[in-house]
């Protein structure tokens, strides 16, 4: 008889399980003593347990507490203080002497978000809104074309279409001038968009460009969940474009999918600007890329511009704090009269979702636009019809947009502050995407983009409590099913 060594007696297999099963233990145990939201962890660990090798990677996707580890550098705060010190001290100023007239809420949100995302509150602007993707590239190239010394350029998604050639076309005549003009791709977003033969036309043109979390790159690649979903645009750091269109032509026509595109961009002008530029070279150097002579970037803060009070808040999986969605919620809590919200997905955590209903419940007038049939995401889509009932019952209006896709991203309370930008009002923009939004202390111009809101809800369809009520068996399973990722969308 042959005796075989113990441990042959036993297959491949049987190890393997092994050291699945202690792999799950370890992360039952991380996941445990991360004190994160319950929600979250049940959904997790339900993955780990019931799908283990799709639990694994979901960990490794969404898991990791990256406020401990640092995806990116602190590079901005360097930036903010070596070339921004005039705006700083006159920020400090104003929260010292604060005009007895100050609207005490909008001064608590200058303060928490001053303190949670750094974001420097500035006076001396301009702000100019787009509905549209047509107006907004037209106005987008003209100023390009104009640029006398810088461009600089980040979008999440970047397509080498018709619209991408036309500002391929401008970029390398505006370097060919001695503009320098710098590119920042996101690494996921921008994966497959772009030719080989336009990527290489840019670099032979001299337009610089780099990839942020570029997933083909060994050493960022495992990291292609944490996106940077920033769309930015700054012209000799004068003139700055920001919120939710990118590069692509369907922003303009709604391209194949869907017979027209709404969205809402931004136009800046004054010393906000120079915030975007910051934020833009912070962005650059974590990816890789150097700037030399950093103070000519940016434009004096002694040119007057406007009197509209701004705010440029940026969040990421890596931030100290979710400032974006402490905003979203603080300005929920504090609204007296009226909530308005637009996003193409509604996917919240329960703390904004009892916010909704206790705001709903005192009277406040609540009103939601989003997407409508057909999405280009399916299951956000699903999953935001499992919290229409509840909120509908408490007051909540929802409305489905139904003249195209519905790309559109801000929220105004009480006709007096608004915020527009890239974060959606979903769990993936608040926790997991880096993101930038303007903030807006002016009732003026939030009257306007109510005015834009009023017109969205005459091109969208009310959702009713029978409508919710009477969805069949099988979808209403299917979207509870898809309810328990919810914080992991």
């Amino acid at each position: 008889m042959t005796f075989l060594p113990f441990f042959a007696r036993f297959s491949l297999g049987y190890y393997a399980n092994i050291v699945l099963y202690l792999i799950v233990i370890v992360i039952t145990v991380r996941i445990l003593l991360s004190n994160r939201d319950p929600n979250w962890a049940v959904s997790m660990l339900l993955i780990l347990y019931f799908v283990p090798f799709i639990g694994i990677l979901f960990y490794l996707l969404n898991g990791v507490n990256w406020k401990k580890r640092k995806i990116v550098k602190h590079i901005p705060e360097r930036i903010f203080k070596d070339n921004l010190g005039e705006l700083i001290n006159r920020q400090r100023d104003f929260l010292k002497d604060i005009p007895s007239d100050y609207d005490n809420d909008a001064v608590k949100m200058v303060r928490m978000l001053l303190k949670s995302s750094g974001a420097i509150l500035t006076m001396n602007n301009r702000i100019s809104f787009y509905d549209e993707g047509e107006n907004l590239f037209s106005d987008m190239i003209q100023d390009i074309e104009r640029a006398e010394k810088s461009i600089h350029m980040e979008y999440f998604i970047w397509r080498s279409d018709g619209l991408g050639e036309k500002i391929k076309d401008a970029l390398i005549q505006k370097v060919s001038e001695g503009v320098k003009v710098r590119v920042l791709f996101d690494g996921v977003g921008c994966f497959r968009m772009m030719s080989r033969r336009y990527k290489r036309q840019l670099r032979k043109g001299g337009v610089r460009t780099r990839y942020f979390l570029d997933p083909l790159n060994p050493l960022s690649g495992w990291l292609l969940n944490y996106c940077n979903h920033r769309k930015i645009l700054v012209i000799d750091g004068k003139i700055g474009y920001a919120g939710g269109m990118n590069i692509g032509s369907e922003y303009i026509d709604g391209g194949k999918r869907f017979k027209s595109w709404r969205d809402t961009h931004v136009k800046l002008q004054g010393d906000t600007v120079n915030l975007l530029q910051a934020v833009f070279m912070a962005d650059w150097e974590n990816s890789g890329g150097t700037i030399d002579d950093e103070a000519s970037y940016f434009s004096p803060v002694e040119e007057t511009h406007g009197e509209v009070p701004l705010q440029i808040v940026t969040s990421g999986p890596d931030s100290d704090w979710h400032s974006l969605k402490e905003l979203y919620f603080s300005m929920i809590a504090n609204a007296n009269e009226e909530i308005l919200i637009a996003s193409p997905y509604f996917v919240v955590d329960s703390a904004i979702e009892e916010a909704l209903i206790t705001a709903a419940l005192a009277g406040v007038r609540v009103k939601v636009i989003m997407a409508g049939s057909p999405p280009d995401k399916w299951i956000p889509f699903w999953v935001a019809h499992t919290y229409y009932e509840r909120l509908i019952m408490a007051g909540v209006e929802f409305y489905h947009f139904k003249e195209g896709f519905f790309h559109s991203k801000y929220l105004i309370i009480d006709s007096k502050i608004a915020t527009v930008g890239t974060c959606n009002m979903d769990m993936r923009s608040f926790l997991l995407h880096y993101e930038i939004n303007v903030v807006i202390y002016d009732n003026i111009k939030a009257a306007t983009l109510k005015n834009l809101f009023e017109e969205d809800i005459k091109r969208s369809r009310k959702i009713s409590l029978e409508e919710c009520e009477n969805l069949g068996f099988l979808k209403k399973l299917r979207n509870s099913i898809f309810r328990m990722f919810a914080p992991l969308l």
